[in-house]
């Protein structure tokens, strides 16, 4: 599972975590919530995790009209949108976050199998932390194939140098804390 300590950034209202001034460049959708990305969902497939969340379905409707967005079109609905839909609760975040789990993980350990190479470690054999990490890195859209290696060692110090010498990933881990939540209780 996801670690509630690993994802932490959060958004009550809809919002897209590119810059506009280059949103030609930013694939990511519109989101909200724990990093509910719609850019490659479709509107009945994010309406019915909206809805599962308890979100009221007129609001619900109104958010996934969002799905299928990226770049320009998802920074412009954005601003166009935010306002007028409003907020969702903590509660909500977080039921939103646990129905789209599970489809996360099998996703991150498909990821995970397809660009490890043969003799390194299997997804069952990664410490739990180390996991964690890569599940929060393949959620927030930041991880790359070329990244596999620093994970599959099983050596949390990999991982921490990968966090420390990648520019996006060390600017991100000042609100992440990725690093923090590897080396706790090392032994």
């Amino acid at each position: 599972m996801i670690s509630e300590e690993v994802v932490i950034i959060q958004s009550y209202s809809l919002a897209w975590p590119g810059h506009a001034s280059a949103c030609q460049g930013d694939a990511s959708g519109v989101t909200i919530g724990r990093g509910f990305d719609m850019g490659s969902r479709t509107t009945a497939g994010s309406r019915g995790y909206l809805l599962k969340a308890g979100i009221a379905a007129e609001k619900a409707e109104k958010i996934s009209t969002g799905s299928r967005l990226k770049f320009c079109e998802a920074e412009k609905f954005v601003r166009q949108h935010k306002n007028e839909i409003g907020e969702i609760t903590e509660a909500q975040q977080l039921k939103l976050f646990e129905a789209v789990c599970d489809e996360y993980i099998i996703d991150t350990k498909r990821f995970y199998n397809k660009y490890r190479k043969p003799a390194s470690n299997s997804w069952l054999d990664l410490d739990q932390r180390i996991k964690d990490v890569f599940i929060d890195m393949k959620y927030q859209g930041v991880l790359r194939t070329g990244m596999v290696r620093f994970f599959s060692n099983n050596d949390k110090n990999d991982v921490v140098r990968l966090i420390k010498t990648h520019s996006r990933l060390k600017k991100d881990d000042e609100n992440r804390q990725r690093i923090k939540y590897l080396l706790e209780n090392i032994k």
